[in-house]
């Protein structure tokens, strides 16, 4: 089972152009900031949205196509969805919402309440069987929504910001069950967020959505390697830069210069671990290849290790340990020197 998709939907101004293709099997994360249009595409292929242009498949059967004026209604499609927020019917306990799916496509009502029960069971949350959404946790109403939506054995499976309602005490366990449920799924399977942990732990591969277009698709070690977008750089937590590069030298189009042990010819990105970048006090000793005088603009602290946002020449994130914080006095607006070694310098084309 493939699902195939091109989709055109126009919303005032904004353009979702989107071609998207997952296999037997796969689970594709679509990442992008607020307002790329991930949401829309899974309306669109959910069929709550209609396309302005384009064509949805599984394997050979036709969903969508505009050109042919083909459109199979939301409820008729065979997929399974789960919205950020649940969308459970509030007046049915969890055990008739994961029912009702079942029941509309044909169980009789003791066999569509046992296999509920089941899905209740296999996602651990058998206990709220009698409860309504009202009185459920953001977690556990995720966990219904999950098994509503499996329960139907949907051909493909569509879900949307699933643990951003769900607070952080409950996400890695319900991440590892949505994990899970993925895994033992079959057809394909497209995830939409904007976490970066949740879309390395659950997705072979990442389509990253920026203004409705995709600009980067690769595994999550190819983006985490060689981000191609601003967002994809701060999404795996790395330094990208874009610019010219001659005999070694790189003119950045945002001004300044980094210096690379190995650069191609030409327009190409870099990228600069913030493990890299050593900071200092004072203007370092020796002739470093890269150095810059620059500004902290802010500091951030996590854990044991803190996160320096350096403005200057270059503009970088620096991340250091809490006690290199405290001896080189890094506060907002206060000076301090930024180094990075022609070798920690990562180039590829652009």
């Amino acid at each position: 089972m493939t699902l195939h998709a091109a989709v055109k939907v126009r919303r005032g101004a904004f353009l979702l152009d989107a071609q998207v293709r997952v296999g037997d099997g796969e689970v594709v994360a679509v990442l992008g900031p607020n307002g790329a249009g991930k949401s829309t595409l899974l309306a669109a292929l959910a069929g709550l949205v209609p396309l302005d242009d384009g064509l949805v498949m599984l394997d050979d059967a036709v969903l969508e196509d505009s050109v042919r004026h083909i459109r199979v209604a939301a409820a008729r499609r065979p997929i399974g969805t789960v919205f950020q927020d649940g969308r459970l019917f509030p007046h049915l306990t969890a055990l008739e919402n994961v029912a009702f799916g079942l029941r509309a496509r044909g169980s009789r009502r003791g066999e569509a309440r046992a296999e509920a029960r089941a899905w209740l069971d296999r996602v651990g949350a058998a206990d709220v069987a009698a409860t309504r959404p009202g009185a459920l946790s953001g977690g556990q109403a995720q966990r219904v929504a999950l098994a509503r939506a499996m329960a139907i054995k949907p051909r493909l499976l569509l879900l949307d910001e699933p643990l951003s309602a769900v607070d952080a005490g409950t996400r890695a366990a319900l991440r590892r069950e949505i994990a899970r449920q993925l895994r033992d799924a079959g057809g394909p399977r497209l995830l939409v967020t904007h976490d970066a942990v949740d879309a390395m732990a659950l997705a072979d591969r990442l389509t990253i959505l920026e203004n409705g277009r995709i600009v980067q698709e690769g595994t999550p070690e190819d983006v985490r390697r060689r981000p191609r977008s601003r967002f994809a750089a701060e999404l795996v937590g790395v330094n990208l830069f874009r610019g010219r590069a001659r005999a070694g030298v790189i003119e950045l189009e945002g001004g300044g210069e980094l210096v690379a042990a190995e650069a191609p010819a030409g327009y190409v990105f870099s990228v600069v671990h913030p493990h890299a970048v050593a900071l200092h006090r004072q203007q370092p000793e020796g002739t470093p290849r890269n150095a810059w005088r620059s500004r902290v603009e802010s500091v951030e602290l996590a854990g044991d290790r803190a996160r320096v946002q350096i403005g200057g020449p270059v503009p970088l994130v620096a991340e250091v340990t809490v006690a290199a914080v405290d001896e080189l006095r890094l506060t907002e607006g206060g000076d301090v020197w930024a180094t990075v070694k022609a070798t920690e310098v990562s180039v590829y084309d652009a």
